[in-house]
């Protein structure tokens, strides 16, 4: 698969906003309907998502920023560095300093957080890229590929919330 196609497998992967399926500290996530409609990623959410895409099946590797491997929190601060945005290093920092936003706003690009084997939940462990209303791309934990996954908290502890960078 070339570039390009991944790129447009990417954008059109994402058509759909992020909509909810689980609950976030008891608040329950919004449904897409007329008033709450999908939106496509755009700009550097569409860059970022469509360089982590190019990474899927390259392996988790703990403190991994690439290009041969990366941990959760490497995956999504490379997937932005690539489209010329800056944001921390780990899942804590990250949490710590982006905007958060309600799970009704989520759009594809944002940053989905989780407790995970290692943080908390004031500071989340684990870190994932929303890639679609039902799907998040991850790296997950050692032994699993980076991977495309359903945007819940299985596995993880549970959603923390959402950030967009």
């Amino acid at each position: 698969m070339t570039g390009k196609e991944i790129a447009a497998g990417a954008v059109a992967g994402v058509i759909l906003a992020a909509a909810a399926h689980s609950t976030v500290a008891g608040t329950a996530h919004a449904t897409l309907t007329a008033a709450n409609p999908p939106t496509a990623a755009t700009g550097a959410a569409a860059k970022a998502i469509a360089y982590a895409r190019a990474q899927l099946g390259k392996p988790y590797i703990w403190g991994g920023t690439g290009p041969n491997g990366y941990d959760c929190s490497g995956l999504v601060y490379e997937a932005y560095a690539s489209a010329g945005v800056s944001i921390p290093r780990t899942s804590q920092t990250q949490w710590a300093a982006l905007p958060h936003i309600p799970a009704s706003q989520v759009q594809p690009g944002d940053l989905v957080f989780f407790p995970g084997s290692d943080g908390t939940w004031s500071a989340p462990g684990h870190v994932a890229l929303v890639i679609s209303a039902t799907q998040m791309e991850q790296a997950y934990a050692t032994g699993t590929p980076i991977e495309v996954s359903p945007l819940n908290g299985d596995g993880a502890g549970g959603i923390v919330g959402y950030a967009r960078p």
